[in-house]
């Protein structure tokens, strides 16, 4: 519990880019309604044809897609149904086409840019929690008892939500830093930290540019920069 409570803290420290957030109708372990969170279960449109390296080296050539609720991969098998991973943990990176994805802290993380060693990366969390039920004279409240939420956050599989429910679910896209297998907020110092040759310039950038850091655009910019600057 002490590390998703921290890693909670991290998400909401970073550069948030983009939220959204309702209520999804379940049942029978299966979303009735909630297009938008129907869209977003997956993080690519169709499963494409892709490479897997796993931490030992070894590679596998197929069809797959990220499962983005509960962060673990899918894959086309040889009958045509769709098949998780044996082990979730030996995977290194994703790779499909320009597209090119590390899993760090159990997460897959798509690279924006990189020099090899320092990576910017934008994050994809989809989660599912309270439920909304109907309270007296018609009206609304969320049942947030850990309970319930302990059970819908239980690999974030909504097949194990056998009855008919209403749950509240959210969205979020942020962008941070990856260096060494370690996810790091984007900020002044460590951009400095993890390019001390061009700490001069950076400095200088922070001073004469208003850097928003909610702005995707603004970051790509500046993370590029950083990288085509001559030592």
């Amino acid at each position: 519990m002490k590390k998703v409570t921290l890693f909670i803290i991290f998400l909401f420290s970073c550069l948030m880019l983009s939220a959204q957030s309702g209520y999804i109708k379940v049942s029978g372990g299966k979303v009735i309604e909630g297009e938008f969170f129907k869209s977003k279960i997956y993080l690519l449109k169709n499963f494409t044809d892709a490479r897997i390296k796993f931490l030992n080296g070894d590679t596998y050539d197929g069809k797959i897609n990220i499962h983005i609720l509960s962060q673990t991969l899918r894959f086309i098998g040889p009958k045509g149904d769709t098949l998780a991973v044996a082990d979730e943990k030996q995977i290194a990176s994703v790779s499909s086409g320009k597209l090119y994805f590390l899993k760090v802290n159990n997460q897959y993380v798509q690279v924006v840019n990189s020099d090899g060693e320092t990576s910017l990366v934008v994050a994809r969390t989809l989660n599912i929690g309270q439920e909304k039920v109907t309270g007296a004279y018609g009206g609304t409240n969320e049942v947030s008892s850990i309970q319930k939420i302990e059970v819908y956050n239980d690999n974030n599989k909504i097949e194990r939500i056998t009855s008919s429910a209403t749950l509240y679910y959210e969205y979020r896209e942020t962008l941070f830093l990856v260096n060494r297998g370690k996810q790091y907020l984007v900020t002044r110092r460590n951009l400095q930290k993890f390019f001390p040759d061009k700490k001069e310039f950076i400095e200088e950038y922070y001073s004469t540019h208003n850097v928003q850091i909610d702005k995707k655009e603004e970051i790509v910019s500046l993370f590029s920069t950083i990288l085509s600057v001559s030592r």
